[in-house]
């Protein structure tokens, strides 16, 4: 093994060891980590306590959620119609081989989601779509028909 090769080792080798610390350090927690767990936990306090935890080792990120709400929400609902109406975009698969980087794309179609699309109808057209829909109740007169029925009586 040549010198450069033993360096070049070396270095990846701490460059992962390095890694693994940072991850240990951070809780092993990226945001979709958090999000799968978040949704994993039944226990509303624990999930509480797991945002607080979160958002003190991730600074920027709690950030970042705080100053941009709006665009994540923004980028959550496009997310949603998305899956809701389906559609076909490209899927890119990157591989190493004799150290040589390939890329192949491949295009998918994805099929309507049954259950974003009902969630994006119910929650964007209650009155419409709602399993129990609100709306004015109309309220017949009917003096017409009681005055006819108690006249008849007299």
């Amino acid at each position: 093994m040549t010198p450069v090769e033993k360096s070049s080792i070396k270095a990846l080798a701490e460059a992962m060891q390095s890694a693994e610390n940072t991850e240990e350090e951070i809780g092993g927690f990226t945001a979709a980590d958090l999000i799968n767990s978040l949704f994993a936990e039944p226990d509303k306090k624990k999930r509480t306590q797991m945002m607080k935890d979160f958002a003190a080792r991730r600074k920027d990120v709690a950030k970042f959620i705080s100053e941009y709400g709006d665009l994540i929400n923004a980028e959550a609902e496009a997310a949603l119609i998305g899956a809701a109406v389906g559609g076909t975009h490209t899927e890119k698969e990157v591989s190493y081989r004799g150290g040589k980087k390939s890329v192949k794309s491949k295009r998918v179609t994805v099929l309507p989601n049954v259950g974003a699309l009902q969630f994006l109808l119910k929650n964007k057209m209650p009155d419409k779509y709602s399993d129990k829909p609100v709306g004015d109740t109309e309220i017949e007169d009917v003096s017409d028909i009681r005055e006819a029925l108690y006249e008849d009586k007299n």
